[in-house]
């Protein structure tokens, strides 16, 4: 049976052995004004529930990204049981004009429907990647299990990354060789978050961040607990620099919750024992945040705009810092 994620994708299907060779025709037929100049491998592993909308709005992002950062473009997307399991391959050359050198840039994928972790898939996939670039590692919505077999060949890759607001904790807790090396794209899509957020923050002496902290506290809605978390973690080590320089102990309890406000899709709270709060909401919809601030004698809000990440730089972040 054939694949539905491969039809959903751009390119023409091709016998598994012939896929390279396809890949080099295509090249040859766009003639010399083409810019072949791949910096690295982007190996793209979707699971068997991953729909096939899903899968081309993935592929976009990546092709996307490959304008930025020229790639090769690896897609493994493992069959649904009952599509059967036989190995189903496509090729494609995306090509886009480059007004800086006045001429066209390619991208080239290589699409490949498998049943699931072999030796063999192994084999051809480091076939299929550049050995002289680096390999990047994108995993969607592939069960932790299926995972498993694929980690001591995760080692070869520079960075392996997933989204923690769609995969859960479950694929950040497996063994990986190299955990220095995972990413979480939920993480680098806060990255403006982050940078508003420490602006501010920095205006404080890190001894009035940390003098009678009780608790911190960040909440998400739907769909936004990866970013809850980055944000959770990324604040307790901020305040754990902030309370070695300050000299002073951090008694705070910092919690993880799923009861955001309304109209917010991610809120932080900050409680002190004096009664003092710092809070930072961001709406569900939009850039909108604002930010608060509560003394004994005082209020003042702010009210910023701070987008989160789109996808290219997204997956930029999370691949090179």
């Amino acid at each position: 049976m054939a694949s539905e994620v491969l039809a959903a994708l751009p390119g023409a299907d091709v016998s598994v052995r012939s896929a390279l060779a396809t890949v080099e025709q295509a090249w040859a037929a766009e003639g010399n004004d083409v810019v072949r100049a791949s910096q690295l491998n982007l190996v793209l592993m979707l699971g068997p529930e991953v729909a096939p909308a899903e899968a081309a709005a993935l592929f976009d992002q990546a092709v996307a990204f490959a304008r930025r950062h020229p790639s090769r473009l690896v897609v493994l997307s493992q069959r649904r049981r009952d599509e059967g399991q036989a190995p189903e391959a496509r090729a494609h050359v995306a090509c886009f004009l480059d007004p800086a050198r006045r001429g066209k840039r390619c991208c080239e994928a290589l699409m490949l429907a498998h049943g699931g972790h072999s030796p063999a898939l192994e084999s051809l996939l480091s076939t299929w990647i550049e050995a002289d670039l680096p390999a990047h590692l994108w995993c969607h919505r592939v069960p932790a299990e299926s995972l498993r077999p694929w980690l001591p060949l995760a080692a070869r890759f520079n960075r392996v990354v997933a989204d923690r607001s769609v995969e859960g904790d479950a694929f950040f807790e497996l063994p990986w060789p190299r955990p220095e090396a995972v990413r979480d794209l939920a993480f680098a899509r806060c990255l403006p978050v982050r940078q508003a957020l420490g602006q501010f923050l920095s205006g404080h002496a890190p001894a009035d961040l940390v003098r009678g902290l009780r608790s911190v506290g960040v909440s998400h809605g739907a769909g936004r607990r990866g970013e809850a978390h980055g944000l959770l973690r990324w604040m307790r080590s901020g305040l754990e620099s902030c309370a070695r320089l300050a000299g002073q102990p951090l008694a705070a309890d910092f919690k993880l919750s799923d009861s955001c406000r309304g109209g917010a899709c991610l809120s932080v709270d900050w409680a002190y024992d004096n009664g003092n709060h710092f809070s930072w909401e961001h709406a569900a919809e939009g850039a909108r945040s604002s930010v608060a601030l509560d003394y004994a004698t005082s209020h003042r809000t702010f009210d910023l705009a701070v987008p989160f990440s789109g996808p290219e730089m997204t997956l930029g972040e999370a691949l090179f810092f």
